[in-house]
């Protein structure tokens, strides 16, 4: 079940993200240590705040009065920053908890990170913090950073040559090392951060309560994180949730994907469901962009930061060469984009401009422009004002860095970008870095290739069309009999697996369970031929495997001797199995086969995955999960995310499936799972067969797996 979301804020981490007054425990007069580097950021960086070194063999250190331990300062203070050993840092916590300190970073390592021992020492360091109302963050952490108070609270080398102007974006992330090269490229890419967070080993806060603090602050517009696994579900989920609601965009790089995910033996959805898939899950629904590396994730943030998002699709690619334009315009198309079409009233006035050039779109006006700057400008002038495109990539190459043309170029781009404001424009040049932030300075978007360009405009598109989409009605979940899934269950054969799919309106075929091969023949003539012949037994989840299913059976004769060959089989292969009589299906012919499952992550609870391609789904692989519970409109969506969704949709003038019989079940058997996840481990209805609209949708076989409880 999706853990319950709030939307206060994590006050009680003010002291500890925003502190009036700080002491460093372990401070030294040698800033390149890491007690020293952190005193001389914040004595440097305009902390406003009081300042306590602690240092037991000095009076005085960079200046500042030294008190010999943090009890000798006399009163409370907001922060203790703790550079100092892993064995003297419980000792320094039991005095800051003494004298009613309130929050501590602890740089320190050999915590839980280097085994048993050092997990015992950090247990012992958190039992005094919370006994004591303090937040903790680490240790073996980087720090943390709040621009705008000055607080510099890490030793991070990224700010050595000094401090850049604050921003508005907030980074989280659980790693220090990467969080510094992080710093360092957003700092060399000139963007201003106004938070930054390095969680270290998450003994208290972890990644996803920094995140819902910079998402709940007025200073933030757009927050960066770093995942590597998650300590707090429900944490996470409420940062996201939180920046959603107050339509702050989230990028976040999660690595650590697990190939083999977590495969159930009796289970294709679990097996399909692995982590990376689960992660992609939470990220769509809460509209996260998932960047893949730093390269993107810093692009994105820099698109973000200028705080212009498209409308919609509609590009127009401005360049000096055919060739790129061409490839471009093939990036566009990969990234879900669409070239806007050139009106031909624009088409005219482009080639009264250059009488040679290619004025459809994707644009070449030739080099000529380059030379002739007034020829660009009324160039990027004739296109902005035929409102025909959302955005505009100009390529320039490079063109762009020759002494003789840059500054020119650039005063014609700001021109145009000063009498276009809200408009968004892009610029692919190859430029020095002092060249870079002058095409910057002029109101473009900068980036050296042109593939960048476009993955970056994709990314805001997805954001605006995220942050406009109402939100989804919410509706009551469905009532199941209490009775319905019995406690204490060990297993569910097909015959009870679909009895409790029922209740999520997903029938089953006409079909009757036999105990012998006769019986098994009078109910095939009862149900009418063709039929199919299962065998019953929830000790054989996959029945093909071991000659457990027979099809297209069309007589009686050929329905006895398919049972005599099921029991001779399963009693030679699998003697252990316990057969509970063959189920006799009637044959059901048309529709679309898919398959829908729910898998428990032991992380996030119940993931309900619905995909097309039934027996070769993992085959295909082309499925889509979310975190259970989904509404029937989320159910509608995933299916749409589909890349075989016309196959339901109605492909060449096959019948359209029954999708809104089929969104009511994916949401039914969501909500089933999440109300019996104590009960329920992994749900599979693997084939169910969409029929044409209006005919619903029937569940060819199924298998549910109990949760299994340890033994004593």
């Amino acid at each position: 079940m999706k853990p319950p979301v709030t939307h206060s804020p994590s006050s009680s981490l003010d002291t500890l993200l925003a502190p009036r007054s700080i002491a460093v425990v372990g401070a030294s007069n040698d800033w390149r240590r890491f007690g020293g580097r952190v005193l001389h950021y914040l004595r440097n960086a305009g902390f406003a705040g009081e300042l306590y070194p602690i240092n037991p063999g000095r009076a005085e250190v960079q200046g500042l009065k030294a008190y010999p331990d943090v009890k000798a300062i006399g009163k409370p203070f907001d922060c203790a920053i703790l550079a100092i050993t892993a064995e003297d840092t419980l000792q320094t916590i039991r005095d800051c908890a003494e004298v009613g300190v309130k929050s501590a970073i602890i740089y320190g390592a050999g915590f839980a990170e280097v085994g048993a021992e050092g997990q015992a020492r950090q247990d012992a360091v958190l039992a005094v913090a919370r006994a004591h109302g303090m937040r903790v963050l680490g240790p073996n952490c980087m720090g943390l950073v709040n621009a705008r108070a000055g607080v510099y609270a890490t030793f991070a080398s990224a700010f050595e040559q000094g401090f850049p102007a604050p921003g508005r974006i907030g980074i989280a992330t659980q790693s220090g090392g990467y969080g510094g090269y992080l710093l360092q490229h957003a700092q060399m890419r000139k963007l201003g951060i106004a938070h930054f967070i390095a969680t270290g080993n998450e003994a208290d806060v972890d990644v996803g309560e920094a995140m819902a603090w910079m998402a709940a602050q007025d200073d933030v517009d757009i927050v960066l994180g770093y995942l590597e696994g998650v300590r707090s579900p429900a944490q996470l989920l409420r940062a996201l949730e939180l920046a959603r609601s107050r339509q702050k965009p989230v990028v976040m790089m999660k690595v650590g994907r697990t190939p083999e995910g977590r495969v159930a033996a009796a289970s294709h959805t679990a097996s399909l469901t692995g982590e990376d898939a689960v992660y992609d899950a939470i990220f769509r629904e809460y509209g996260v962009y998932r960047a893949r590396t730093t390269e993107e994730l810093l692009d994105v943030g820099y698109a973000l930061s200028r705080g212009k998002r498209p409308h919609g699709p509609r590009t127009a690619i401005i360049s000096i060469s055919g060739g790129v334009g061409v490839q471009m315009a093939d990036f566009i198309s990969d990234a879900g984009l669409t070239l806007g079409k050139v009106p031909e009233q624009t088409q005219a006035r482009l080639r009264e401009i250059v009488p040679y050039c290619s004025p459809a779109n994707p644009i070449d006006m030739t080099g000529l422009v380059t030379a002739n700057h007034d020829m660009l400008g009324r160039t990027l002038e004739r296109v902005l004002e035929s409102e025909a495109f959302d955005a505009i990539i100009l390529f320039l190459g490079i063109v762009g860095m020759a002494p003789s043309m840059a500054g020119p170029i650039c005063e014609v781009l700001a021109e145009v970008s000063t009498k276009h404001p809200d408009r968004l424009l892009m610029v692919s040049v190859t430029t020095p870095p002092e060249l870079h932030e002058t095409y910057n300075q002029a109101g473009f978007l900068v980036y050296e290739d042109p593939s960048r360009a476009v993955k970056a405009l994709a990314a805001l598109y997805q954001f605006e069309q995220f942050f406009r989409r109402p939100p989804a009605p919410q509706l009551p979940p469905p009532e199941f009999p209490a009775s319905l899934v019995p406690a204490g269950a060990t297993a569910f054969n097909e015959v009870e697996a679909k009895r409790i799919l029922a209740a999520c309106g997903i029938r089953s075929p006409r079909e009757e369970v036999a105990q012998t091969a006769d019986q098994a023949a009078g109910a095939a003539e009862r149900i009418g031929f063709p039929v199919v012949v299962k065998v019953v037994s929830a000790d054989i989840p996959h029945k093909t495997e071991y000659g457990g299913v027979a099809l297209r059976l069309t007589d009686a004769p050929g329905v006895a001797a398919a049972v005599h060959r099921m029991a001779e089989r399963i009693a030679r292969e699998l003697p252990a199995a316990k057969v509970e009589g063959y189920l006799v299906s009637e044959m059901v012919t048309g529709g679309t086969e898919c398959i829908l499952g729910v898998a428990r992550d032991p992380t996030f609870g119940p993931v309900v995955t619905f995909g097309l391609g039934g027996v070769a789904v993992e085959l295909l692989r082309d499925v889509v999960s979310r975190l259970a519970p989904v509404s029937p409109a989320q159910a509608h969506e995933m299916m749409r995310e589909l890349r075989t969704w016309p196959l339901l949709s109605g492909w060449r003038g096959a019948p359209e499936g029954d999708t809104e019989a089929m969104a009511q079940a994916i949401s039914a058997l969501s909500h089933l799972a999440v109300a019996n996840q104590d009960r329920i481990a992994d749900i599979e209805v693997n084939p169910v067969v969409v029929k044409p609209r209006g005919q619903g949708v029937v569940a060819l076989d199924a298998v549910i797996q109990p949760v299994r409880k340890e033994q004593p």
